[in-house]
């Protein structure tokens, strides 16, 4: 895929420094502070180094897998880079890009985006990728919330001119207002009938993907923006050569990757989404999303022949796919349901894990303490190397 021309980065860039141009900058007192970033960007591109056979048949492949029965290690790999690269964006850079948008200087704002994602882009590059940023909402909460955030995503374009790729990656929980997103964790509705196929899904990821988000300065209903919108929007200006999509998160990344990857699904007879040639799913460490009827229809799309497959990533002993909900007790009166393709990486080697029902029991809480590292980024890469991989 021919290298994406530096006009249209800017006007890329350009759309995102208008809708920072809309945020409020609140008081540092009031900003809750980001926890700081799962990894180092050195430690992603050290993975990188030491696998570059890995890397190397996961571009070939186009980070595609031949069949649901099993994952392209490869690929995962790939898309665990991608994950984790999602995390590494300078959160003090982004004010800054915030305050200069706000008072028109958005030569300066572009300047600190930049900044902001510049690990990012040396992962992207890394990969033989560009980065771009399709959404961010990760600082701002939908309207009717308190200190919840939306999803922050982007784009990882592959600059191969054969065989090209694009990878779909969501940011996991890195802040408080993220870590409130995650415990809104009761099944709605979804406010628009036709999304997830109706069926009831967590309540602050949908908000966080599907909800909608009211710039400072809007007054009409109608500029109020989506996410998933906006996301499509972005990936429809960059979108072409029949590059094939996968999507892909760790945590909370994985879960609204697991969410965007059924709206693809759902929505890909639709005249706007007919153009794309979207692939697999990678979700990494991610927690339920859903009840039955998403499930069911995500499995239906993704069976043998359809060329499109889901892949849940699970770490041995890591807690979070456990939930929601919190406590085994409350399975019967809340039944979410994980979709399918889940696989467990432990030191002895992968393996696939029967698909829900019957649902894994949420750790106790005491244990769930304990395991936590077993979430970590880190811990995750270790046991990939127990798989079959270049």
């Amino acid at each position: 895929m021919p290298i994406l021309s530096s006009k249209l980065l800017m006007e890329i860039n350009l759309s995102h420094v208008r809708q920072l141009a809309q945020m409020e900058v609140p008081p540092p007192t009031d900003t809750p502070k980001d926890i700081p970033p799962p990894l180092l960007p050195e430690t992603a591109i050290d993975w990188i180094n030491a696998n570059k056979s890995a890397i190397l048949a996961a571009q070939d492949s186009q980070c595609s897998s031949t069949s649901p029965d099993r994952p392209n290690w490869d690929a995962v790999l790939f898309a665990l880079v991608e994950s984790s690269a999602m995390y590494l964006r300078k959160p003090k850079e982004m004010t800054q890009a915030i305050i200069a948008a706000r008072e028109g200087d958005f030569e300066r704002a572009v300047a600190h985006v930049e900044a902001a994602q510049e690990d990012i882009d040396s992962i992207a590059t890394a990969l033989d990728c560009t980065f771009i940023q399709l959404c961010d909402f990760s600082k701002i909460g939908p309207e009717g919330t308190i200190m919840q955030s939306g999803a922050f995503c982007g784009l990882f374009v592959s600059k191969r001119t054969e065989k090209p790729f694009m990878g779909v990656g969501f940011k996991g929980s890195s802040s408080f207002r993220d870590f409130v997103t995650d415990a809104k964790w009761r099944p709605i509705n979804p406010l628009l009938p036709e999304i997830a196929w109706g069926s009831p899904v967590h309540q602050g990821f949908y908000e966080g993907l599907f909800g909608y988000f009211k710039p400072s300065q809007v007054q009409l209903a109608q500029d109020y923006q989506v996410p998933f919108d906006v996301l499509v929007a972005q990936l429809s200006k960059v979108y072409s050569h029949n590059a094939r999509l996968h999507f892909t998160g760790h945590s909370l990344g994985g879960a609204y990757c697991t969410l965007t990857y059924g709206e693809f699904l759902r929505r890909q007879s639709n005249e706007s989404f007919t153009g794309y040639n979207f692939g697999d799913m990678y979700a990494l460490g991610a927690p339920r999303v859903c009840l039955p009827p998403f499930a069911n229809e995500v499995n239906l799309r993704t069976q043998p022949g359809t060329g499109r497959y889901l892949f849940r990533i699970v770490n041995h002993g890591d807690p979070v796919p456990t939930v929601p909900p919190v406590f085994g007790t409350q399975l019967e009166q809340y039944p979410f349901l994980h979709v399918g393709g889940a696989w467990e990486l432990t030191v002895d080697g992968p393996s696939k894990m029967q698909d829900e029902p019957p649902r894994v029991l949420p750790q106790p809480t005491g244990h769930t303490v304990q395991s936590t590292k077993n979430h970590m980024l880190g811990d995750y890469y270790e046991n990939w190397k127990k798989t079959s991989h270049s």
